[in-house]
C-alpha cells in the first residue's frame, strides 16, 4: 500500500514540477534571461515531454539566439494563432521572408509584421526590412480583397527604399527611382488617399520627374482644395518651370 502511494506522489508531483519549471522559467523571460529560461524549460519538458505549454515558451525564448530550435518548438506545440506568428517570427529571423508572411497573414497578425519592419529598420537593416515588405507585397497582389492593404504596403516600401538611400549615398539613385514607383503604385491603388498622393508628388519632385510631380499635386488639390503643402510644392514647381523658359 505504501509503495503505491509513494507511486501515486511520484506520478503527481510530475505535472506539478513541470508547471513549477514552466513558471519560473516565463519569470526568468521576463527578466531577460533567455538562456536562464530554456534552461528551466528544459527541466519542465524533462518531467512532461509533451506539454504544449512548455513547448510554446520554450520556443519563445529559444528565437533569438536559436530560431531554428524555436520554429521545430512552436510547430510541436501548434497553440494554433498564437504559435503560428511566433513562427513568423522564427521564419523572419531565418531570413525566409516570405514564409513570415504566410504566417503572420495565417495567424491576422498584420501588425506583427509591421512592428518587425520598424525594428529593423531602426537599426539599420534596410535589406531585411525592404525583403519583407517586397515579400508582403507579392502576397498580397492580385487580390482585390487586399487592395488597401496592399497599397499601404507599396507607401511602406516606397518609404524603407527612401531610407536607404539616404543611408547608402552610394546608391541612392536606385533606391530613390524604387522608392517613386512604390509611391506611384500606392497612389493608383488608392487614389483618394491624399498621404500617398503626396509622397508620390513630393518623391518626383526632389529626384523624378518635375512635370509627374506637378500633376499629382494638381490631383491632390483637386481633392482637397488649398492643401498647403501641395500648394506650395506647385507653385514652387511652376516657378521652376517658369524661369527655364
Amino acid at each position: 500500500m505504501a509503495i503505491v502511494s509513494l507511486a501515486l506522489i511520484a506520478a503527481a508531483w510530475r505535472p506539478v514540477g513541470a508547471w513549477w519549471y514552466d513558471d519560473i522559467g516565463n519569470l526568468a523571460l521576463a527578466k531577460g534571461s533567455p538562456s536562464r529560461a530554456v534552461e528551466l524549460f528544459d527541466r519542465g519538458l524533462a518531467l512532461a515531454p509533451d506539454s504544449r505549454v512548455l513547448l510554446e515558451d520554450r520556443g519563445r525564448a529559444r528565437l533569438p539566439a536559436d530560431p531554428g530550435g524555436a520554429l521545430a518548438d512552436l510547430k510541436r506545440a501548434a497553440c494554433g494563432t498564437p504559435c503560428i506568428a511566433e513562427e513568423g517570427d522564427a521564419q523572419l529571423r531565418l531570413g525566409n521572408a516570405r514564409q513570415a508572411v504566410a504566417d503572420y497573414l495565417a495567424a491576422r497578425a498584420a501588425p506583427r509584421l509591421a512592428q518587425s519592419v520598424k525594428r529593423m529598420t531602426a537599426i539599420g537593416q534596410y535589406d531585411e526590412a525592404i525583403a519583407l515588405e517586397s515579400a508582403l507585397i507579392a502576397r498580397l497582389r492580385g487580390d482585390v480583397l487586399y487592395r488597401a492593404d496592399l497599397a499601404a504596403a507599396y507607401e511602406t516600401l516606397g518609404k524603407l527604399e527612401e531610407s536607404t538611400a539616404y543611408a547608402r549615398q552610394n546608391r541612392a539613385p536606385a533606391y530613390r527611382r524604387v522608392a517613386i514607383e512604390a509611391h506611384k503604385r500606392a497612389s493608383e491603388l488608392a487614389p483618394f488617399n491624399e498621404g500617398y498622393l503626396l509622397s508620390y508628388g513630393f518623391a518626383q519632385a526632389q529626384w523624378g520627374d518635375p512635370r509627374a510631380a506637378r500633376a499629382a499635386f494638381a490631383r491632390e488639390l483637386a481633392l482637397h482644395p488649398h492643401q498647403a503643402d501641395a500648394e506650395k510644392a506647385l507653385q514652387t514647381l511652376l516657378g521652376s518651370k517658369a524661369r527655364e523658359h
